[in-house]
């Protein structure tokens, strides 16, 4: 894990970055919720639930452009503040 990938996004009208889609192992995930938002090492963080009820990181670098998947969540997504 810990690689670049795709990222589907919109940016709100208050100007947050909002993830809406990734493509991981040639899937498409939809992000069903948003959960915590933080900054880290120089990268806007995400904490997302996709349609599938599996819970990412996100990570993306404004400076390069680019998006990260830093891991995969194991657990419920309740535990990680989201839905």
């Amino acid at each position: 894990m810990n690689g670049p990938i795709e990222v589907e996004a919109r940016q709100e009208a208050d100007g947050e970055l909002r993830p809406t889609a990734f493509v991981w192992r040639g899937r498409r995930l939809a992000i069903r919720d948003l959960g915590r938002r933080w900054q880290e090492d120089g990268e806007r963080r995400f904490l997302v639930m996709t349609d599938r009820n599996q819970v990412y990181e996100l990570a993306y670098s404004q400076a390069e452009g680019s998006w990260r998947l830093v891991r995969r969540i194991k657990g419920r997504g309740k535990k990680w503040g989201l839905a």
